[in-house]
């Protein structure tokens, strides 16, 4: 069978999947602003992050569906094109997630219980750690195409995707304290108001799980 050469000269997928991760990172930052909002009692400020939140995710989705319908379905490239698309959708699951904080926060008021502001606040800065970590492994792309992910360049992509796990594994640990807390408090609130609680921190957690699969996906990119 023959395959057009058009087709194997197509451009590379990945300066957009760069730009897609740019983007949902500028979504998933949005995360903190919203839960300071929400820490200061500032519910039409979290009304409004979470539309601009929103906003960002649509513009994230818009770059990830360019990239899936630019992507040939034949191409020469250093990795499986399947692997290429389960980055994507990794990619993609951060700033679902971000979004979905938002939503959550804007479902019903939230009261923050006592000794909660400053372990949620050093959670959300830890997830936020393994986005900005993820974030500089994905723009590691352009110079491991170049070396066919191998050599120097992949080392340096293994020692950031080490260095994403820890980052996760610390934001674990966070997300822990902020729920010993939770239900240390769960005498003073209302059964909805502790399960929207635990929404809200497993979604924020979430936004840190989905960053360390960005990494997995580069650590079966150089383990060819």
């Amino acid at each position: 069978m023959r395959i057009p050469l058009a087709s194997l000269l197509a451009k590379s997928p990945f300066p957009r999947i760069v730009e897609q991760m740019a983007a949902a990172s500028a979504c998933a930052e949005m995360v903190p602003a919203l839960v300071t909002a929400l820490l200061a009692g500032d519910e039409a400020g979290v009304v409004r992050l979470a539309k601009e939140t929103s906003i960002l995710e649509g513009a994230a989705d818009e770059v990830k569906n360019r990239v899936r319908t630019e992507m040939p379905l034949r191409i020469f490239l250093p990795v499986d094109r399947r692997d290429v698309l389960r980055l994507v959708s990794v990619i993609d699951r951060i700033a679902d997630s971000a979004e979905d904080v938002g939503v959550l926060l804007t479902l019903r008021h939230l009261e923050v219980p006592e000794g909660l502001a400053a372990p949620l606040g050093s959670f959300t800065e830890a997830v936020m750690d393994t986005v900005a970590t993820a974030s500089r492994l994905v723009e590691q792309l352009d110079g491991l195409v170049r070396a066919s992910f191998g050599g120097d360049a992949a080392e340096d992509a293994l020692g950031l995707v080490q260095r994403l796990g820890e980052r996760e594994h610390a934001a674990d640990k966070l997300q822990d304290q902020c729920a010993k807390v939770l239900f240390g408090a769960e005498d003073q609130l209302a059964p909805v108001a502790l399960f929207m609680w635990t929404k809200v921190l497993n979604e924020i957690g979430d936004i840190a799980n989905h960053a360390e699969n960005v990494g997995d996906q580069f650590r079966l990119f150089v383990a060819r």
